[in-house]
């Protein structure tokens, strides 16, 4: 899965382990729980150790565990998740830090609104876990297509079959699609499962 994440276009996002930076004021650790593999809670327990008690973890769709770090609250949708954010009675300090973790859609859907909130992309730390699938935006219709795990996918706006490129947008926190036979009209390349 690692070589899936890798890619040689400057838009891809490179993500890394999480780590808790003890200089930042307040932390908020945000996990997708059904990407969680067995002991990947016990290690981010130990990696947000030293700010336990400056900490805050959000559970997603996961059962609440004794081995979170910090202070849990447990969220069922993402959905849930960028409305706590939205109305976080404090927001965000210039010190504080947003800690990521799950599937490019969700992490993006929730870096999006902390930047609403007031964070910077310098305060946001995204660690990959999960599935590969890909949220889609359409360069046609500007409709995003929701997990996308094939090379082509049918738009959900337009309805045009569209070539899934390695091209990122950070504001949209989308892969770009283009009409699958734009530069060669009827040559479609066969429909493949690549982002598992």
């Amino acid at each position: 899965m690692a070589d899936m994440m890798q890619s040689q276009i400057v838009s891809r996002p490179r993500y890394r382990e999480l780590a808790a930076e003890d200089t930042a004021g307040v932390h908020l650790l945000i996990v997708e729980g059904d990407t969680l593999a067995p002991g990947q809670m016990a290690a981010l327990a130990a990696a947000f150790a030293p700010v336990a008690a400056r900490l805050q973890t959000w559970l997603v769709s996961a059962p609440a565990t004794a081995l979170a770090p910090g202070k849990v609250c447990k969220l069922q949708t993402v959905e849930e998740a960028a409305a706590a954010i939205e109305a976080m009675p404090e927001g965000f300090g210039i010190a504080d830090r947003l800690y990521l973790q799950g599937t490019e859609p969700f992490m993006w859907s929730l870096a999006t609104v902390a930047g609403r909130a007031g964070l910077s992309p310098s305060q946001i730390r995204m660690q990959h876990a999960g599935s590969l699938k890909r949220r889609v935006w359409c360069t046609h219709c500007h409709q995003t297509t929701e997990n996308v795990t094939t090379n082509i996918v049918t738009c959900t706006g337009c309805g045009r079959e569209l070539l899934v490129r390695d091209h990122f947008s950070r504001r949209l926190g989308a892969f770009m699609g283009v009409m699958v036979d734009a530069e060669a009209p009827g040559e479609v390349p066969k429909r493949e499962e690549v982002f598992p």
